[in-house]
């Protein structure tokens, strides 16, 4: 039986009180998640992310003129929901468990959220026609709604320079935070020459020489089941031939080629991501000590805690790092804000870990690991801080893909 009654969550939805649970979870600092196993971190995280699931979806449906923003907070065992009216809490709640019964509403409080999500999304787009037209007083690397929906989060270079009525230009209230300078990180690695059937992880290059891309995401296409292979879209132009690595292990400027694993076939700078139509592929991830099963993809969401395979971490001595909380869903960036050399905007999801990615893991799978051990797929490697291992990592969403390249998950693995 769930722990919060529909009319219980209204009552206090109303009286704009936190909804909590009846019976209080441990409270865990960040440092003790972020040094869980990942499979300790799952067992928390799993019947949070479920909530966060059904909910979201709700707030990009029907939901979407009230649903601010949702915080998946590990620390204290709950999902803190933002509505512009809490006093509706009650209609997201049945529509989030009509689309999944098995939810537990009494993880969800809710709080007040000054606007809708799809009303700072478009905000964030205006920011970056702004910034394109040299029309604002700073430099934007990254912009998004605020994690509690009150306005947006605009990262810029150096948050003193800004002017203090800067956000008057925008419509909304702005907060500015110290500047990620994203730079083009090359590529990915996991295994070094791997053969069909690919997967995710996987050393891939169209020279032989540099650091190249990882694989990222083993999909299928809806129509036909035919296999695609995604990964970032930074990586290789449409009609370059992708190949695993050849050459000794390890030795990025050998000039050789492995097998051929397909050629670019479309591209998709929105979600920075590229098909690679060729050979077969499962869906699995290259993980620290062997090949892993991708059993689902979902959205990410503020709170959470993923891994990725990207395949020069791994040649770097940190196999699958993981830890890495997502601090910001739903960001923005183009190549005069924060995505130089990229030339195109990108939507994504920014997390910070502590170890995060090096030069050659764009492209790999983000992938979230589940209290049964199961690993969900959460998107595509793009871009992070500057330098090998630095905190940040940016990728975009899997589902986002899958839905503008008409794949999904190869059901194989």
């Amino acid at each position: 039986m769930r722990r919060t009654t529909r009319a219980l969550v209204a009552a206090l939805a109303l009286t704009g009180t936190l909804a909590a649970p009846a019976t209080a979870a441990p409270v865990y600092t960040d440092a003790q998640l972020a040094s869980m196993d990942p499979l300790q971190q799952a067992r928390i995280l799993d019947p949070l992310r479920a909530v966060a699931n059904a909910v979201g979806e709700v707030g990009r449906g029907p939901a979407a003129d009230i649903y601010g923003n949702l915080d998946i907070d590990a620390n204290h065992g709950v999902v803190t929901l933002y509505l512009t009216d809490p006093g509706q809490l009650d209609r997201v709640v049945q529509a989030a468990e009509r689309v999944d019964p098995s939810i537990d509403t009494g993880l969800i409080r809710v709080a007040k959220a000054a606007f809708t999500h799809q009303q700072l999304d478009d905000a964030s787009v205006q920011v970056l026609d702004l910034a394109d037209a040299h029309r604002l007083p700073y430099h934007v690397d990254l912009v998004g709604p605020a994690a509690d929906a009150s306005g947006l989060e605009i990262n810029v270079d150096d948050p003193r320079t800004v002017p203090f009525a800067a956000a008057a230009a925008i419509g909304v209230p702005a907060s500015f935070q110290p500047g990620h300078v994203l730079v083009p990180k090359a590529w990915r690695d996991v295994k070094w020459g791997d053969h069909a059937p690919f997967i995710g992880g996987d050393a891939i290059t169209a020279s032989g020489s540099g650091h190249g891309c990882t694989a990222g995401l083993p999909a299928v296409r809806k129509s036909d089941n035919h296999p695609i292979m995604v990964t970032a879209a930074h990586c290789f132009g449409v009609g370059a031939k992708v190949y695993t690595r050849g050459g000794a292990t390890g030795d990025y400027n050998s000039g050789k080629l492995g097998s051929y694993v397909g050629t670019v076939t479309a591209r998709y700078e929105q979600f920075d991501s590229e098909t690679i139509d060729g050979a077969d592929n499962n869906a699995d991830e290259s993980d620290t000590t062997g090949w892993l099963p991708l059993t689902s993809y979902a959205y990410s969401y503020n709170g959470d805690y993923v891994c990725h395979d990207g395949q020069r971490s791994f040649f770097m001595g940190h196999p699958t790092p993981c830890g890495i909380k997502v601090t910001n869903q739903d960001k923005w960036c183009g190549p005069s804000e924060g995505c130089p050399g990229l030339g195109y905007r990108v939507r994504g999801v920014w997390g910070d870990g502590a170890w995060g990615a090096a030069g050659g893991d764009s492209g790999a799978t983000i992938f979230a690991v589940q209290s049964s051990g199961k690993r969900q797929a959460r998107g595509v490697l793009s871009d992070g801080d500057p330098g090998d291992g630095a905190p940040g990592v940016f990728w975009v969403e899997a589902t986002d893909v899958f839905n503008h390249f008409g794949l999904t998950l190869n059901p194989r693995t």
